[in-house]
């Protein structure tokens, strides 16, 4: 379904499958049909069923509405008087008028003439009415809240529906979970269909609050509000008034709750006997409770009425709230003299050291320097466990507990480290900077200049500074200076882009260093080796498989040298394994909650669409990006936006992106973004018919990645490109010796989108050597052919379309044609229409032409729409002419356009009529 109005566009979001049910379902023929629409109380049933009364007017059903209310069930015919509101007197004239007085006693539109009319008159005198109506227009009759339907509009619409199966009126209902009602179960004999509302996804939750309320929250917050609401609509849409009201949430800090829901959800639980809302409140303090723990916190029978009640569920031997959000009201409603008690109970029955400690931290209200080490303990075991936000509540407990002596400066360290880890970067700095100069100079406060980094900073200057400063403040401790160094390292590989090869020698040195300084820093050295190995064009499993042997706190996805081989995997076409292992880290990032970790795979799936050109995934990863709260100083999204431009072809709209870029990149201080916009604005220039401008754009960033030590060839991918513009500006020495280092690198390391870039590459330079020689053709044939084996779709399109211009040279038209008309439909099909629109011109250029069919078609356009008329299926037309059936739907659509058809026989007829 397609057809939502203005009004409701904001309010039906993760509904498409159901909105796709109701459309059918409004789509009929005009046969008499039902639907149901049931869910729980705020899930957005009457959001739905809106929608349909929306629809079905659009669509020419007359629709009779009525909803159900609490406060008038006992009320005689409350929804039949809003069903027949708007049918006037001389539209039920029609009836008997037995039937007619009956019915308009019940409407209170006529005084009785003696007693009341009998329920039966009034439910014919329905039936007759509806069958009236439905003989002048289709009718649509909808309920909502049906199980608040009064008895007396019940009863009659119940007779009324066992009756009508014969004509063509629809019911669309909407209710609770429940037995079905008297309407309903009347209405089972004719097709009845049902849609079960469940809660919302993450993903629907998320545009809820970004188009309801303007509101974006990071990844870890929206999570916590989802697991809160458990989904609801209404629920996400109350907390997320109060959240933008108020500000974020910090780790550990329960969701708020609004007013409304605090109201009516506090009265409940206070209504509670004392020792069930002892129970529920012991339940929302502790997520480890068991049914055996319920006789230590209170009476035997308390568990039993708690159940009773609907605020507990036993799932299996566990006690959890039946909605979080009666865990949320209990902690709010309850003392905190009253909690502290509880969670001195809590204490004893804790399954582990960490729960223990914790339950006594916040029991605790004053200094304690035995129960402070514990939970520094207790902290630690979690940051091993990668368990990071309960590292950093512990860790907070611990450094409020302990008194100003020698284990405060450490117990601040490891917080600012969990801090880090959690992706809490303005709280690493708020810490940091207050706690820094009361931190022991040497290795205390080198440590604090090592954290800063990943704290909230400006530019990469601020970040080296740091670095610089650890360097100085560690003096000869290696464990120090081999992480300074190894930082100082992956910021020389991955935001300068310089330096390589000595990136390598120092992580090699770090690595050297690690046995003195522990499997942390060798876990990380590997992370280092992995990036300047990786860009010196090696391989990295071997990393990846070290790294994994060792043992050690859990790192952080963002130091995993698998990270840096799905990238790998990606700069040598190699797509399939790209994707999955890309795709497992994400969701790995997510459900462990490291926004950080999950912003660069979510820029890695980008690039990864953006090479392949999958122009629809990378827009919407980048849609998504822009509507999230997860922000890095660095310019990424804006270029991952010019190449998305460049490649949909679109010059201006890459020139505005590589522009915002290149300002972001400089104040930064990020060269990676600066070279990836000079490849986004050179393959725009291409476009564009600027040679020269694309070869100074590009010629830069093949010069710096050769000064740099960068071998690996995909990195930055600009050499067939940088090829393309100096032949077209017949600077052919520079362009092989281009295509040279490209052939060598390839060679070197068996890589494959190389291997296709050299045949682009010599094609190309042969065009213009010799332009009539069969060579360059051959070249660009095979490198369409190797780079459509890889599911390099971009770059297949665009070799194509250079091999059609290589056959119009030599004069080969039919060739050209046909080449042309595959660069034009893969262009389509991809969304690159700057590109499309350059092979149609190419393709205008093709001499010895066959005349085209009425309506402008193109050749490729004129055989599939021939076939098509013959009676092929779009399956059978790709068969017969060894194309995608996307493409095949491109042709036509675009032929239909063209003939002013809408349908196959439409488009048969047209033929025969014009041939």
């Amino acid at each position: 379904m397609t057809e939502t109005s203005p009004e409701q566009a904001w309010q039906i979001v993760g509904r498409e499958a159901e909105l796709s049910a109701l459309g059918e379902f409004l789509g009929s023929d005009g046969s008499a049909r039902s639907l149901v629409i049931s869910g729980a109380p705020g899930i957005g049933k009457t959001t739905l069923w809106e929608a349909g009364l929306d629809l079905a007017r659009r669509r020419g059903l007359r629709v009779l509405s009525a909803r159900g209310s609490g406060a008038e069930t006992r009320l005689s015919s409350a929804a039949l008087i809003d069903l027949l509101d708007g049918v006037g007197r001389d539209e039920l004239a029609v009836l008997p008028a037995p039937q007619l007085h009956a019915l308009e006693v019940a409407l209170f539109r006529a005084e009785p003439r003696g007693a009341l009319p009998e329920a039966h008159a009034v439910a014919v005198g329905l039936l007759n009415a509806l069958r009236s109506l439905v003989g002048r227009e289709p009718l649509l009759v909808a309920i909502d809240d049906l199980q608040w339907l009064d008895g007396a509009s019940a009863d009659a619409l119940a007779f009324a529906a066992r009756r009508l199966d014969a004509e063509g009126i629809s019911f669309l209902l909407a209710r609770r979970p429940g037995p079905a009602p008297a309407l309903e179960r009347a209405l089972e004999a004719r097709p009845l269909e049902r849609i079960s509302l469940g809660q919302l996804s993450l993903g629907a939750t998320r545009r809820v609050l970004s188009e309801r309320l303007g509101l974006v929250l990071p990844r870890n917050v929206l999570r916590r509000v989802f697991e809160t609401t458990l989904g609801n609509p209404l629920f996400v849409l109350e907390v997320g008034r109060t959240l933008a009201a108020r500000g974020s949430l910090a780790i550990g800090e329960d969701v708020p709750l609004p007013d409304t829901i605090e109201e009516v959800l506090g009265v409940r639980v206070e209504a509670l006997p004392a020792e069930v809302r002892r129970l529920v409140l012991a339940v929302a303090l502790s997520a480890d409770l068991h049914s055996s723990h319920a006789r230590e916190l209170g009476p035997p029978d308390a568990l039993d009425e708690a159940v009773d009640l609907g605020m507990l569920v036993i799932d299996g031997d566990r006690l959890r709230p039946a909605h979080p959000l009666f865990a949320t009201v209990a902690k709010s409603r309850a003392r905190a003299g009253e909690q502290r008690s509880l969670h001195l109970a809590l204490a004893e029955l804790a399954p582990d050291e960490e729960s223990r400690a914790l339950h006594l931290a916040l029991a605790a209200d004053g200094l304690d320097e035995e129960l402070a080490a514990s939970l520094a303990d207790a902290a630690a075991t979690a940051a091993a466990r990668g368990v990071r936000d309960e590292a950093v509540v512990l860790a907070e407990h611990a450094l409020r507990l302990t008194p100003a002596d020698d284990e405060r400066s450490g117990r601040v360290l490891a917080l600012a480290a969990y801090l880090v880890a959690a992706g809490e970067p303005q709280r690493v700095t708020d810490l940091l900077s207050a706690e820094l100069d009361s931190l022991p100079p040497g290795p205390s406060r080198a440590r604090a200049f090592l954290l800063l980094p990943d704290g909230a900073v400006d530019s990469n200057d601020e970040i080296r500074t740091y670095l610089t400063e650890a360097l100085s403040e560690g003096g000869s401790d290696p464990a120090i200076k081999a992480r300074a160094l190894g930082e100082l390292a992956v910021n020389d590989a991955t935001i300068l882009v310089a330096r390589i090869r000595e990136a390598e020698a120092s992580a090699l040195e770090a690595l050297a260093a690690a046995p003195l300084a522990g499997p942390d820093l060798e876990r990380f050295a590997l992370y280092v080796l992995a990036w300047a190995r990786a860009l010196r064009g090696g391989p990295v499993d071997d990393i990846c498989e070290s790294f994994a042997a060792v043992s050690g706190a859990e790192s952080a996805l963002t130091e995993w040298p698998e990270r840096v081989a799905g990238q790998r995997f990606t700069w040598r076409g190699e797509v399939e394994q790209a994707r999955a292992l890309l795709q497992r880290l994400l969701a790995l990032a997510d459900e462990r909650g490291e926004s950080y970790s999950y912003v660069l795979l979510r820029l890695h799936l980008c690039q990864l669409a953006l090479r392949v050109g999958d122009w629809t995934a990378a827009a919407r990863l980048l849609d998504e990006w822009a509507q999230s709260s997860e922000r890095v100083m660095w310019s990424m999204y804006e270029r991952c936006r010019a190449l998305l431009a460049a490649g949909r072809g679109l010059p201006e709209e890459t020139a505005r992106w590589a522009a915002e870029t290149l300002a972001g990149a400089e104040t930064a201080g990020n060269r990676w973004d600066r070279l990836e916009a000079l490849r986004a604005r050179g393959v725009a220039s291409l476009l564009a018919g600027e040679p020269q401008q694309a070869a100074d754009d590009l010629r830069t960033v093949w010069e710096h990645t050769r000064r740099e030590g960068v071998d690996e060839p995909g990195a930055f991918p600009v050499a067939p490109d940088l090829v393309e513009a100096l032949a077209e500006l017949g600077q052919l020495d520079e362009a092989g010796t281009v295509m040279e280092r490209l052939e060598r690198l390839s060679e070197e390391q068996q890589h494959p989108w190389g291997f296709a870039g050299v045949k682009r590459c010599a094609g190309l330079v042969g065009l213009v050597s010799d332009r009539y020689a069969e060579g360059p053709a051959t070249e660009l044939a095979e490198a369409a052919a190797a780079y459509g084996a890889l599911g390099l779709r971009f770059d297949r399109a665009r070799s194509l379309l250079s091999l059609g211009r290589a056959q119009r040279r030599l004069r080969k038209w039919a060739l050209a044609r046909s080449s042309l008309d595959q660069a034009v439909a893969e262009f389509d099909e991809l969304g690159s229409s700057g590109w499309a629109e350059q092979a149609r011109a190419e393709r205008g250029r093709v001499g010895g032409r066959r005349p085209q069919t009425g309506g402008g078609l193109t050749e490729s356009e004129r055989r599939i729409v021939e076939l098509a008329a013959d009676g092929l299926a779009n399956k059978e037309i790709a068969r017969s002419l060894f194309v995608s059936v996307r493409t095949v739907e491109v042709h036509l659509k675009h032929a239909y356009e063209k003939l002013g058809v809408r349908s196959r026989t439409q488009l048969a007829r047209r033929l025969s009529e014009h041939p």
